[in-house]
This record gives C-alpha cells, sequence and structure tokens, in this order.
C-alpha cells in the first residue's frame, strides 16, 4: 500500500514535509564490538516536536532496531502499510529498506532510540550525517551533477 504523496520542500536549507518541524538526532553511543568485525554499533535518540515529520529517506545500508520511548510514532516502510507504535513498541528497518513515511502521532513530543549496525567502511567514507539519506538529497544531487 503506498503513502498519500507528500510535498517535500525545502525550508530554510531543510528538507522538509509540507513545512512541518524535522526531528533533532542526539548521539548516545557508538561502539565497534569485536565479535561484528568491520561493524560499528550506533545509538542515537531521536525527538520529534509535535506535528514533526522526516522526509522519505534511507539509512546507507545499516540495519536499524528503533524502540518508542515517548508519545507515539507513525511510520511506514517500502510498501507495507502505515503503523503508530507508542512506548515500549518497536520496529526494525533491513538494509535497504525504503522508510517512506515517518511522523510524530501525538500531541506531545515523541522520542526514540535507533540502535544502527553499519559498516565501518560507509562511516569512514560518509560520516554519522550518511546515517540518514534522503530522497530528495540524492535527488538534488542527481540534479546538480546531469543525472
Amino acid at each position: 500500500m503506498a503513502s498519500p504523496p507528500q510535498n517535500i520542500i525545502k525550508k530554510d536549507g531543510t528538507w522538509t514535509v509540507d513545512g512541518r518541524p524535522r526531528e533533532t538526532v542526539t548521539l548516545l553511543s557508538h561502539q565497534q564490538p569485536p565479535n561484528i568485525h568491520g561493524k560499528s554499533l550506533i545509538t542515537l535518540l531521536v525527538t520529534l516536536p509535535p506535528n514533526a515529520a522526516t522526509p522519505p529517506h534511507t539509512h546507507g545500508g545499516a540495519a536499524v532496531q528503533a524502540l518508542i520511548t515517548q508519545g507515539a510514532s507513525r511510520d511506514q516502510m517500502n510498501d507495507g502499510p502505515a503503523v503508530v507504535r507508542g512506548p515500549g513498541e518497536s520496529f526494525y528497518e533491513a538494509p535497504g529498506c525504503h522508510h517512506v513515511l515517518g511522523e510524530n502521532a501525538s500531541e506531545g513530543e515523541t522520542k526514540f532510540f535507533a540502535v544502527f549496525v553499519v559498516d565501518d567502511a560507509y562511516l569512514e567514507r560518509e560520516g554519522l550525517g550518511g546515517l540518514v539519506v534522503l530522497d530528495a538529497e540524492v535527488e538534488e544531487k542527481g540534479l546538480e551533477e546531469g543525472g
């Protein structure tokens, strides 16, 4: 089931869904466990203010496990249905997953932990900012490069 079309616009230099607020992200930890050689384990705290939404994106080949700790999040992965999850509920994004809808589904702030397992080589090349690859940024870069 496809998500309804979203109006992705650049507001003050930041890609947004209809000019809505965006998430804030706090790095909590970055580990390189010896039992998963060549991989990093990264934990982020993601905070969505009221009415916030994240434009469609992927995660640079990372696997992501998220756990909602406050509020509610409405998410849609690939062509699946949109699902609302609250505190104590989790979702998983496999490598290559397309997160087509992500928004705060509560009146107040929503928070969740996102744990990434990502190739060290990717992190060295793209940095932590490469963990969220917005569709709009990829499209814009392609246009700039004449693609």
